[in-house]
């Protein structure tokens, strides 16, 4: 009986322990015994107490001229801090919040402690002005979580923080650092933020959707190894220093739609799951170095302008969504950086999907005719193709259909000489010696000539070679002098 009564005084014990519980060591005071040393003037020391009822700090309250500490306490009732100016320091470390908090357009002079906080429910951070450092370090926000329009004069940390469910920073600004390293958020919104520092958001989670829209960027922001699991938003953001990307899962589309990278946007090593949307961005250098996308992912740059843009040609030949101007920079981009294999495929993809693409006609038929002779001038193995397969099809024709005669000499070639002696056929191998010289020099050797009507036959292999003799010299020219 006594071990059944320790065994049930414990579990009474450790829930009591839990969220807005109080454990039996902790002392309990009302909020308005808060209330009225804050009113006093009085610094605020507190460890392991339960504040009862709803702390009311309201617009009307004078600044708050003392230090205020509280850790590892507990806030059973809603905490409403609107409008509050606290000039020392705000210590609420390892609290728990078991109600609604708001601190909406409240001031910050001192340095804001929130490491290991719990909030429970909703909690409202807009509009308020942390003008030393806000550390918010390994919080807990279980409920929605705002802190739209905020502005931090001083570092911002929100390391290792765990944002359960909704939070925005739209219209926030972060004027010196910021730091969201192995944050977990669920769904949100960094809708027209500004980070005037550095910003790191490394080892990151983004569970839900992640929207940077419009985000100003001023310095370096790091995502390194962070994981995009839904859509991940950053149309129209602009990046001031490096972007690094490296390592970062986007397990769905990533839009960079309009985006102005004016330094380095590095995404070496990341992996794509959905589409890469670059369309109207503006890029200085982007690197795509190992990057791995899905069978059924697709690369936008249309209308992208970009001056160095470092992917090899095999991670997009298959994945660009065709745009004419897009694929001539690449082109281009792909010279620059003395890529010229990668450029001459990525321009032989353009011309190949234009001439699919166009309408039966002139231009058309021309198009055929540049991809079959000479690869649209970037395969120099199709013209020696042609210039090889003619000159064999031809010696072919004059052999087998004896087509051509061959005069057989006895002592000095003369012409009109009596001792000349046609022979009946020639071997293959002088009708290929004849292909060979009407296709370089339409000119038959002087001891053979064709006969009937394979003598217009001759005429135009001789034509042939001329045109693909020339066209072979002015591909390989263009290959040669680069």
């Amino acid at each position: 009986m006594v071990i059944l009564l320790l065994l049930l005084f414990g579990e009474s014990l450790s829930e009591e322990d839990g969220l807005g519980g109080a454990s039996s060591a902790s002392q309990a005071i009302a909020a308005q015994d808060i209330l009225a040393q804050i009113r006093s003037g009085e610094p605020l020391d507190y460890n392991n107490i339960t504040i009862l009822g709803e702390l009311d700090l309201g617009p009307a309250m004078e600044p708050v001229s003392q230090s205020i500490k509280i850790t590892n306490s507990r806030f059973q009732g809603p905490v409403r801090i609107e409008g509050v100016t606290f000039n020392e320091f705000l210590d609420l470390r390892r609290c728990t919040f078991q109600e609604n908090v708001s601190f909406i357009k409240s001031r910050f002079l001192g340095d804001s402690k929130f490491a290991g906080a719990k909030f429970g429910k909703q909690a409202d951070f807009a509009e308020t002005d942390f003008q030393a450092a806000a550390s918010f370090i390994s919080t807990t926000f279980q409920g929605d979580s705002s802190f739209g329009n905020a502005e931090f004069d001083g570092d911002a940390i929100f390391m290792d923080c765990n944002f359960a469910s909704d939070v925005d920073f739209n219209y926030a600004k972060f004027l010196r650092s910021g730091s969201f390293l192995n944050a977990d958020f669920d769904d949100v919104s960094f809708f027209e933020t500004q980070f005037a520092g550095q910003v790191t958001f490394r080892s990151a989670q983004f569970k839900g959707n992640a929207t940077f829209a419009a985000t100003r960027f001023e310095s370096d922001v790091l995502f390194r190894a962070a994981r995009f699991w839904m859509g991940s938003t950053f149309g129209l953001s602009s990046f001031g220093g490096l972007a690094d990307y490296g390592n970062v899962d986007f397990n769905n589309t990533a839009f960079f739609g309009g985006v102005k990278f004016t330094d380095l946007a590095y995404f070496a090593n990341a992996r794509f799951n959905g589409d890469l949307i670059l369309e109207g961005a503006r890029l200085y250098s982007m690197q795509l170095d190992n990057a791995t996308f899905s069978e059924s992912s697709k690369i936008n740059l249309n209308s992208t302008d970009f001056s160095k843009f470092v992917v090899h040609w095999s991670t997009l030949q298959s994945r660009m969504v065709y745009n004419g101007a897009a694929y001539l920079a690449l082109v281009k981009n792909y010279k620059s950086l003395e890529w010229f294999d990668e450029a001459d495929e990525c321009y032989y993809q353009y011309r190949r999907i234009g001439q699919d693409q166009a309408p039966w006609g002139w231009g058309k038929l021309s198009d055929i005719i540049s991809w079959l002779s000479c690869g649209y001038g970037v395969r120099v193995s199709y013209t020696a193709f042609w210039c090889l397969f003619t000159i064999l099809v031809f010696g072919i024709i004059f052999w087998a259909g004896k087509g051509m005669s061959k005069f057989e000499i006895e002592g000095v070639e003369l012409p009109g000489d009596t001792r000349l002696r046609p022979s009946t056929r020639v071997s293959f191998t002088d009708a290929l010696y004849f292909s060979i010289a009407m296709f370089t020099t339409s000119q038959a050797p002087v001891n053979t000539y064709p006969v009937g009507v394979y003598r217009h036959l001759a005429m135009a292999e001789g034509i042939l070679g001329w045109f693909f003799l020339g066209l072979f010299v002015v591909v390989l020219s263009a290959v040669l002098i680069r």
